[in-house]
């Protein structure tokens, strides 16, 4: 693989967090995140004048009902009721969410140490089920819609043969539908929405460290979303991601990582009041796999295992995720 075509392959596979990059949600009454982890296109430093497009589906299931770190037969959550400005408790029983994302994310490398990237979540479909009290099990309150878009700036404050260090500052703007209803009119659970209807602040940082240079890396990064409150005066928690991992180069088409992903997110607030079954923390093992087709295009592939999940109150928490993408370089 040519010189260009290998720094192509590495920017490709070294990316910031999840959507969050920053548009996974904080886990909240509902369940809504999608899966977080180092993929894609939008953290790699590119050379000057170079672009970088990808698109992912990402799937998430969340069926596994938990009280705190443990597994219990059934998790009952509020309802955050706008139309009162009240908070009903033990609203419903959870049952099942089934969270699917396509993202396109463009990087551009304005010099050869700043590259921007944009992320875009065009389609963002949350299927939900619950049933209140002893009624039939209710499917017909998920929502679809455009998701918050997502600007980052990414600076290489150290580049060598084994190191790269780099800084990101974002945004995330109030681009996605966050005012969508249920079945029954009124506007659904904050966490089935396809956006947050805030626009919060990103700082990321990644270090990568070649162990045999263009061929084994090992790395790490971290993120933090700083959230501000919507106009329905309701707050999501911050979230930070925490990642480490390896990356193998197996030949000049295929290689293969293996990383460690942890989210925190913090409670949610609902007019100055903590949202109950919202925030914890959560702890995945991410391996996957990434092939060349040509020189410049690769599609990829992880999965997403829970290791420890503790969330606040009772909620569903992750059973597993899967993302597929593909990206070009030019």
């Amino acid at each position: 693989m040519k010189k260009y075509g290998i720094k192509v392959f590495y920017a490709i596979f070294m990316s910031t967090v999840c959507l969050l990059s920053f548009n996974s949600f904080a886990e909240a009454a509902c369940g809504g995140a999608n899966c977080s982890l180092i993929t894609g296109s939008q953290d790699g430093m590119l050379d000057k004048g170079k672009f970088i497009i990808d698109l992912s589906y990402r799937y998430v299931l969340a069926e596994n009902p938990h009280r705190g770190s443990n597994s219990t037969n059934e998790a009952k959550t509020p309802k955050v009721n706008f139309a009162t400005r009240s908070i009903d408790l033990e609203e419903h029983t959870e049952i099942r969410t089934i969270n699917k994302l396509v993202q396109f994310d463009v990087s551009y490398g304005m010099t050869d140490k700043l590259t921007l990237s944009l992320n875009v979540p065009m389609f963002n479909d949350r299927y939900h089920e619950h049933k209140e009290g002893a009624g039939a099990i209710e499917n017909n309150n998920g929502t679809t819609g455009f998701g918050d878009i997502t600007l980052l700036a990414k600076y290489a404050l150290l580049e060598t043969t084994k190191h790269l260090l780099v800084g990101g500052v974002g945004i995330k703007f109030a681009t996605g539908d966050y005012k969508l209803v249920d079945a029954g009119g009124s506007i659904n659970e904050p966490t089935l929405q396809a956006g947050t209807g805030s626009y919060d602040a990103i700082l990321s940082g990644i270090y990568n460290y070649s162990v045999i240079p263009n061929t084994l890396s090992i790395f790490t990064s971290m993120s933090h979303r700083f959230t501000t409150e919507n106009d329905l005066d309701y707050l999501f928690g911050d979230t930070t991601l925490i990642d480490v991992g390896a990356d193998y180069l197996l030949s000049n088409k295929v290689s293969v990582s293996s990383q460690l992903n942890l989210r925190i997110s913090g409670r949610d607030e609902f007019v100055n009041l903590d949202v109950p079954s919202t925030g914890g923390e959560f702890l995945f093992f991410t391996p996957g796999v990434r092939l060349a087709v040509s020189r410049d295009v690769s599609i990829y592939s992880h999965v997403q295992l829970p290791l420890y999940q503790r969330v606040n109150d009772e909620n569903l928490v992750e059973d597993y995720g899967i993302m597929l993408g593909v990206s070009y370089g030019f």
